[in-house]
C-alpha cells in the first residue's frame, strides 16, 4: 500500500509471499525516512538487528523467538497487531501509549503472489483434530514437544498432554518434529481444517438469500426498485452466486403492507399474498416463500421482471420495514441465511416504527449531537439478537431522500454481522451503478454460513474488548451468522493483574463455518508477539495503520458512550502521548506517522465538529469504520492524491497481469497542486478529480471531450473520462481501473470538480495537511500544539517560519502561476525536521 504506515495490498513477508516483497508502491519523493520500506509498516526483517532489539528475557533465545514469530505467524492480510513487540510489565506499557490490539480478517482475500491457505483433513491427523484438552487451543507451530514427540505442551495455557499414537514422530536436535514442514498445522499460522461430524449440530446450512424490497412511492420513482431487481436477476443468471443446486431464494416486498410471494415450481406464475394486518403478523402460507433456485428459477425470474411494473403507479408513501423484517424472519427462521433489506424511507408504520420528527439539525456540531446518533430504543437491537439465534444475518441497502433515523435502524445489521450501505438522495442516474456493484459484490463474495468464532490469548493476558459487527454470546463466543471475506474484527488485550507475562504472547482465532458447498470448516489463525521491557523496541515495531485502526475504534466508542467532544479529546490526549514518546525516542521513525493519521481522524467527517454532516451520514460513517479492514480505514483518514496531467510514461500501462503503476502519491496539501493540473484524490470510498482553471485545452479535449475549461460539464465529464480511446484517455482509464482494483469495496464513484465550483470544499477538506473546516491547523501547527520538539532543539520551530498564510494552507485552491500562495513548492518550509522528510 502506498500510504504512510503502509500495508494492505502487497504480499506479506516470509513464506507467505517473499517473492512479492519488492516495493510496487509509489510514494512522493523522499516520503521515506531512514527506515526501509513503506513508512509505518512493521519491520519485515530480523528484529534482532534493530537497536534495542537484542535485549532478551533471561534464559530465552530472543532471536529464535522472533524468527519463529516472523516465519510462522498468520499473514498480515489476515491478522495485524498494533505492534509486534509487546510490553512485559505495566511500567513499560505506561511508557508506550500504543493501544494493545489485533485486527482480524479471517476470510480475507489472499493477495496476488501470496500463499493460499492450506487445508488440513482430519484423516491426515489420525482421524481427529488435535487440540489442547485443557483450553481447547488448536495445535499450531508454537507448541513445544516433549518426550521425543510423545507429548506436547500447549503454548496458550502450558498444559502438557500425550500425543495420540498415530501422530507421534521423532524430533530433531532443536526439539522440533522432523516432519514439521510437511504438516501445515505445524508450520503455518493460517490453516483451514475440514471439520468432522462432531462440529455440526445439524446438517450444513444451504446458502439462503431472502430479498426484502421497499416498493413505496419513493423507492419506485427514484429507480431503486428497478436497480435492485435487475441486479438480482443478472447476478443469478451469471452463475456467480455460490451454492449451485443448494441455493434457496425468497422475495418479500413492502410499503404499508407486506407482500409475500408463492414461488412454487408447480405454479406457472408466482402468486402474491398480501398481509395488511401489521399488528398480528402471520405467514400466509407455510411453504414456498423460500424455494430452491434450481427448481423455481423461472418463477423467480418472472417475479423480478414483473415487480417494477406491478408497483409503477403506487401512491403508498410510507414503509413498514420493521414488520417486513419480522415477516422475513418468520419465513426463514427454520433454516437461517442472509436477509437483504432495501429501504427508501423511514419505517413509519407497523412494528418498530420510527418518527421523522426526531431529526434535529440544530444539535449538529454540539455536545448534544450524540443524542441523534444513539438509537431511540433497543427495538432493532433486540430483533437483531433474535435473528442471530436463528443464524440470520442482515445486509441493509438504504436509499432515502430524507431522514431515515439510521441510528435506530443500524443495530439490526451490526448485531447480526451485517453492514449498512447508504445512498442519500438516491437516483438511478447518479447512484444506480454504485448500488448495483455493491449489491453484486455482497451476493458473490466468499461467505461462511452459520459461523461462530472464538479468540484465545495465552496465560498472563486477557481480552478486554471486542470490536466489529458481531453478537457476543456468553463471555467470548462471537456469533456471526454469515461471515464473509470483507468481515473485520478487532480485539484489545491487556496483562492480567499481578502476573508477569511470559516472553511470548500468543493469540489464536478459530472461525467455525459452513462454506457454500456445504462443508463444515474451521479457519484457524495463530499469532505470536514477543514481549520486551524496552519501550524503544515497541516503538520500532509499531504498525502505524493497525495502531490507527485501534485508536479509531477506541475514539468511536468513547464518542457514542459520552459525546463527540470526548472522542476528540481522547484522540488529542493519545496524540500528545505519542508525540511525547517521539520526543523521547526520535529514532522510532515509523511511529512519527501516527500523529499524521490522528490529525486525519480529527479532520474527517467521523469526528469533526461541523454542522454539515447529517445524523444519518455520521451514523453511516461510524458503522462503516467499525467494520473496515486496516488498509481501507487508513485510506479514509489519509487519502491518496496523485497528478493525472503529467503522468510518467511508465504509469497507466498494464503489465501481463493487467496491473499498472500509479503516479506518485502527493502530500495532502494545496502546496502539491497548481492551476494547470488535474488531480485525483481517493479515500477508499470515492474518487474525486479536481480540474484547475489553466489546464491545457488539448488535455481537456482528450480526457473530457471539452474544448475549454469554461465548457467543461462535470456530469458529462464523469461519463466520458477514460472512454475516448486515445493514448492519454487509455492511460487515465487504466489508472482509474487500478485504483478501483485496489479498492474493490465499496464501488468508488468518480466525481469531477472544476476549480471554483461550490462543491470544491469537498476536495480541499481532504487535504488534511492544510487548514480545513474540521481543524484550523496545518500539520506543523498541529504538531506544535501536541508538544512536538524538533530533534536537537529545546523549543518549537518559530511560528512565523512554519505556519503558511491562510491562502496557502487553508484548504483553498492553488493560486495560478506559483505554488499555493507563493509558498515554496511541496511545503519545503512547512515540515518540522526529522518528523517527515518528503
Amino acid at each position: 500500500s502506498p500510504y504512510p504506515g503502509g500495508g494492505g495490498v502487497e504480499p506479506p513477508p516470509g513464506p507467505f509471499g517473499a517473492a512479492g516483497q519488492a516495493q510496487a508502491s509509489r510514494l512522493a519523493p523522499a516520503f521515506f525516512n531512514a527506515a526501509e520500506g513503506v513508512p509505518g509498516r512493521p519491520h519485515s526483517g530480523n528484529f534482532s538487528g534493530i537497536p534495542g532489539m537484542a535485549s532478551s528475557a533471561p534464559g530465552q533465545d530472543l532471536t529464535a523467538m522472533v524468527r519463529d514469530a516472523e516465519m510462522f505467524n498468520s499473514p498480515e492480510h489476515f491478522l495485524r497487531s498494533a505492534s509486534f513487540r509487546l510490553p512485559n510489565s505495566v511500567s513499560t506499557k505506561q511508557k508506550c501509549h500504543i493501544p494493545l490490539g489485533i485486527i482480524m480478517q479471517p476470510l480475507a482475500p489472499v493477495p496476488p503472489g501470496a500463499e493460499q491457505v492450506h487445508e488440513v483433513g482430519y484423516s491426515s491427523m489420525a482421524g481427529t483434530i488435535l487440540r489442547c484438552k485443557s483450553c481447547r487451543t488448536y495445535i499450531n507451530p508454537f507448541i513445544k514437544w516433549e518426550g521425543n514427540g510423545t507429548s506436547w505442551k500447549c503454548n496458550m495455557c502450558g498444559a502438557s498432554q500425550k500425543t495420540i499414537d498415530p501422530y507421534v514422530n521423532s524430533l530433531d536436535a532443536a526439539g522440533n518434529r522432523v516432519d514439521r514442514f510437511e504438516k501445515p498445522e505445524l508450520c503455518r499460522g493460517a490453516v483451514e481444517y475440514i471439520a468432522p461430524g462432531e462440529y455440526m449440530v445439524r446438517p450444513p446450512q444451504p446458502p439462503v438469500f431472502m430479498f426484502v424490497i421497499d416498493v413505496s412511492y419513493t423507492a419506485v420513482v427514484t429507480g431503486m426498485v428497478d436497480t435492485v431487481v435487475s441486479c438480482i436477476k443478472e447476478t443469478l443468471q451469471s452463475g456467480m452466486m455460490a451454492g449451485g443446486g443448494r441455493m434457496q431464494i425468497g422475495v418479500i416486498t413492502y410499503d404499508t403492507s407486506l407482500h409475500f410471494y408463492n414461488l412454487s415450481s408447480n405454479l406457472s406464475q408466482p402468486q402474491m399474498l398480501v398481509v395488511s394486518d401489521l399488528e398480528d403478523l402471520f405467514l400466509p402460507l407455510p411453504d414456498d416463500i423460500l424455494v430452491p433456485f434450481s427448481e423455481s428459477s423461472e418463477q423467480i425470474y418472472a417475479l423480478l421482471d414483473a415487480l417494477p411494473t406491478m408497483f409503477r403507479d403506487t401512491k403508498a408513501s410510507e414503509s413498514c420495514m420493521g414488520s417486513a423484517v419480522k415477516g422475513a424472519f418468520m419465513a426463514m427462521k427454520h433454516i437461517g441465511g442472509k436477509l437483504l433489506v432495501f429501504g427508501a424511507c423511514i419505517p413509519s408504520v407497523g412494528e418498530l416504527s420510527l418518527k421523522s420528527t426526531r431529526d434535529n439539525p440544530r444539535l449538529l456540531g454540539t455536545d448534544r449531537e450524540v443524542e441523534l446518533l444513539r438509537p431511540v430504543s433497543e427495538g432493532y437491537k433486540d430483533l437483531g439478537a433474535e435473528l442471530t439465534r436463528a443464524q440470520i444475518s442482515v445486509e441493509m441497502f438504504l436509499a432515502p431522500q430524507q431522514y431515515i433515523d439510521l441510528a435506530s435502524i443500524s443495530p439490526l445489521a451490526k448485531y447480526t454481522g451485517g453492514d449498512v450501505r447508504y445512498y442519500p438522495n438516491f437516483h438511478i442516474q447518479t447512484s444506480g451503478l454504485k448500488l448495483r456493484n455493491e449489491l453484486q459484490h455482497v451476493l458473490t463474495r466468499v461467505m461462511g454460513w452459520e459461523a461462530v468464532m472464538r479468540v484465545r490469548v495465552s496465560r498472563g493476558w486477557k481480552i478486554t474488548k471486542f470490536y466489529g459487527h458481531l453478537f457476543i454470546r456468553g463471555a467470548d463466543l462471537l456469533v456471526v451468522p454469515n461471515c464473509h471475506s470483507d468481515q473485520t474484527f478487532a480485539i484489545t488485550f491487556d496483562m492480567e493483574e499481578n502476573v508477569t507475562p511470559e516472553p511470548v504472547m500468543y493469540v489464536q482465532s478459530a472461525l467455525l463455518y459452513t462454506n457454500c458447498e456445504g462443508e463444515r470448516r474451521i479457519r484457524v489463525h495463530t499469532y505470536a508477539g514477543v514481549t520486551t521491557q524496552n519501550a524503544n523496541d515497541i516503538f520500532n515495531s509499531v504498525d502505524v495503520q493497525a495502531a490507527t485502526t485501534m485508536l479509531s475504534h477506541i475514539a468511536l466508542e468513547a464518542s457514542l458512550k459520552t459525546h463527540l467532544p470526548e472522542g476528540r479529546n481522547r484522540l488529542h490526549t493519545m496524540c500528545q502521548q505519542v508525540v511525547q514518546a517521539i520526543n523521547m525516542a526520535p529514532q522510532a521513525e515509523k511511529l512519527q506517522f501516527l500523529p499524521l493519521y490522528i490529525m486525519g481522524m480529527l479532520k474527517s467527517q467521523a469526528f469533526r465538529a461541523t454542522t454539515d454532516i447529517s445524523a444519518d451520514m455520521r451514523t453511516y460513517i461510524w458503522m462503516r469504520l467499525e467494520s473496515l479492514n486496516v488498509a481501507q480505514l487508513a485510506a479514509y483518514y489519509y487519502p491518496r492524491m496523485m497528478a493525472l496531467h503529467n503522468c510518467p510514461d511508465e504509469c497507466g500501462v498494464p503489465d501481463e497481469h493487467g496491473r499498472c503503476v500509479l503516479p506518485d502519491m502527493l502530500n495532502l496539501t494545496s502546496e502539491s497542486m497548481a492551476q494547470d493540473g488535474i488531480y485525483l484524490l481517493e479515500d477508499g470510498d470515492t474518487m474525486l478529480v479536481w480540474v484547475g482553471r489553466a489546464v491545457d485545452s488539448g488535455l481537456l479535449q482528450g480526457l473530457f471531450g471539452a474544448p475549454s475549461f469554461e465548457k467543461l460539464n462535470p456530469t458529462q465529464a464523469e461519463e466520458i473520462v477514460g472512454t475516448r480511446g486515445d493514448a492519454v484517455s487509455n492511460k487515465i482509464a487504466n489508472i482509474l481501473r487500478q485504483v478501483r482494483t485496489e479498492r474493490s469495496v465499496p464501488y468508488m464513484q468518480l466525481k469531477v470538480i472544476r476549480c471554483g465550483e461550490n462543491v470544491e470544499p469537498r476536495f480541499f477538506n481532504s487535504l488534511i495537511e492544510d487548514r480545513t473546516a474540521g481543524l484550523q491547523s496545518t500539520y506543523t501547527e498541529f504538531l506544535q500544539r501536541m508538544g512536538y520538539r524538533p530533534q536537537g532543539q529545546g523549543q518549537n520551530p518559530p511560528q512565523g517560519q512554519n505556519a503558511p498564510p491562510m491562502g496557502a494552507g487553508a484548504g483553498g485552491p492553488p493560486q495560478q502561476g506559483t505554488g499555493a500562495g507563493g509558498m515554496p513548492p511541496m511545503g519545503a518550509a512547512l515540515t518540522p525536521p526529522h518528523m517527515m522528510r518528503r
